[in-house]
């Protein structure tokens, strides 16, 4: 039974859906090998997905304010708490969004500076945050962000690091922080559990993306202990955020810029309906860059079989991941603190 043609729920009146493809041909389209994170993985034949992803989100900014996750309250108080952030701090966020982590951060009174290179993801984020005169929010990369050195006490990044070159990302980090500041990484990872991987729906879902966008790839997920283990198996920062979020490139060793991290992890459920799912899933990049018809079709499916199979409401799993580290240059009597 196919899915009935309607104006799809992950786009309002006046808004377009991301003109962003795969292009090249089926075989090109397999997916990346990559390490199991919890993420989506990416197709191959994109020459340059980080600066494919930042056009691609700027397309959808209101559907990605609308429909992304923010954080647990635990999660985000355990990263005031950890990185000793008050009203004196210095704070960078570099890939702020609409600002789904700022708007928590915003209320310890640090002063902070966001970094976001989507104009239009930036305007939305400014005007979410419009109330909160100790944030200020700039449209460039970090990579071109020229601000001098040792200027931030904490630098804060929530599922946008990985969009970042790690080989630039930590060295400069490094250098932006005081001595002794600290790097603060957050994620959601997407975990079996809930009623979203209950094979009744999951098979399904998965014949519908192998049928119509097998770029995607399967419906599968680790479980919340396989995260939690890939989270505290150890390392220095880089390496820990190789295992826990989306991995482009190999991670340098850091070991000498930034002490042994700090890593907790957060498992939460989210309740969804239908519409909300399904705009959910149509900000995930991959999701983002299939063709407008073939997008709509796959999610109008999934859509279906929510309604016929979950009763239109869906429970998803998460696990959060902080991942928190010192610079080396902190004195023995600074170090980092357990939650």
């Amino acid at each position: 039974m196919s899915a009935p043609r309607v104006r799809p729920p992950w786009t309002r009146s006046g808004e377009t859906a991301a003109p962003c493809s795969y292009g090249g041909s089926v075989a090109d389209r397999r997916l990346v090998p990559e390490n199991q994170t919890g993420h989506i993985p990416l197709p191959t034949g994109l020459s340059d997905p980080r600066s494919t992803a930042r056009a691609v989100f700027d397309n959808i900014a209101p559907l990605y304010d609308r429909a992304r996750p923010s954080y647990p309250a635990e999660a985000v108080g355990d990263l005031l708490r950890i990185c000793n952030v008050d009203g004196s701090s210095r704070i960078l966020e570099i890939g702020c969004g609409t600002g789904q982590l700022t708007r928590h951060l915003a209320p310890s009174g640090a002063a902070i500076l966001c970094v976001e290179p989507g104009s239009s993801l930036a305007k939305i984020a400014r005007a979410n945050l419009a109330s909160t005169p100790n944030v200020d929010i700039t449209t460039t990369t970090f990579e071109e962000l020229e601000v001098g050195p040792r200027s931030y006490d904490v630098v804060v990044s929530a599922t946008a690091f990985h969009w970042i070159d790690p080989s630039i990302s930590f060295a400069k980090v490094a250098a932006l922080l005081q001595p002794g500041g600290f790097l603060a990484l957050m994620t959601n990872a997407r975990a079996y559990g809930g009623n979203h991987t209950d094979e009744r729906i999951a098979k399904p879902v998965r014949d519908l993306h192998n049928r119509l966008a097998p770029e995607v790839g399967d419906w599968n997920f680790l479980s919340t202990e396989e995260i939690e283990r890939n989270a505290q198996t150890g390392g220095d920062i880089a390496a820990v955020w190789s295992r826990v979020d989306r991995k482009l490139s190999e991670p340098p060793d850091v070991s000498s810029l930034f002490e042994s991290p700090v890593v907790t992890t957060y498992p939460w459920l989210a309740t969804y309906d239908r519409d909300s799912y399904l705009e959910m899933l149509a900000t995930q990049f991959s999701y983002a860059l299939l063709k407008p018809d073939q997008r709509d079709e796959l999610l109008g499916g999934i859509g279906h079989l929510i309604d016929e199979i979950l009763g239109g409401a869906v429970i998803k799993q998460y696990v959060a991941v902080l991942a928190t580290s010192r610079t080396t240059t902190a004195g023995p009597e600074n170090r980092l603190r357990s939650p």
